[in-house]
């Protein structure tokens, strides 16, 4: 029997890292309730996407129990120096970068590509800014109680640990 090792894992990881990743923030379908559809493991885009935010931070992350990254479900974490199997991801979103609309689904996308000609400073596209969207590597639907109104006149964001 054959395995994915952790150092396998580790390496991936630190590739995925060498890419360009985007969140891809969405409003989900117009017809979920409170609770949305689970997510679909054959999804290559969300359903009603109206933006995606250029990754803000990445690091090397290990399980501690006593680490300062706190997740959901209790989870902890500390920043490692070395590559590891788990990539702490963060996007931040600036005044001006919300859509006034309730996001109830996003996804991490990989290899993302934007139209020529952009400025070099832009972070935050429009689904009519993106050349190519890349694959999409994580997708998440969001309760409506969790939801969150992405206004221009705040800032916001998403963080996730991605784990191999």
């Amino acid at each position: 029997m054959a395995i994915l090792t952790f150092s396998g894992r580790a390496a991936i990881i630190q590739y995925l890292q060498s890419c360009p990743l985007f969140l891809a923030i969405g409003k989900g379908h117009p017809d979920w309730g409170s609770v949305p559809d689970p997510p679909d493991y054959d999804a290559v885009k969300l359903i009603d996407e109206v933006g995606r935010k250029k990754l803000t931070q990445a690091f090397f992350v290990n399980e501690d129990d006593n680490g300062d990254i706190q997740m959901p479900g209790g989870r902890n974490y500390s920043q490692s120096a070395k590559p590891t199997r788990h990539l702490f991801v963060r996007f931040l979103f600036n005044y001006g970068e919300g859509v006034n609309t309730l996001i109830r689904e996003v996804g991490i996308f990989i290899n993302t590509k934007v139209k020529a000609g952009l400025p070099a400073s832009q972070t935050f596209f429009t689904p009519d800014q993106i050349a190519d969207p890349g694959t999409l590597l994580l997708l998440e639907h969001i309760d409506r109680n969790d939801a969150d109104n992405l206004s221009p006149k705040k800032m916001g964001g998403y963080r996730t640990i991605l784990t191999i």
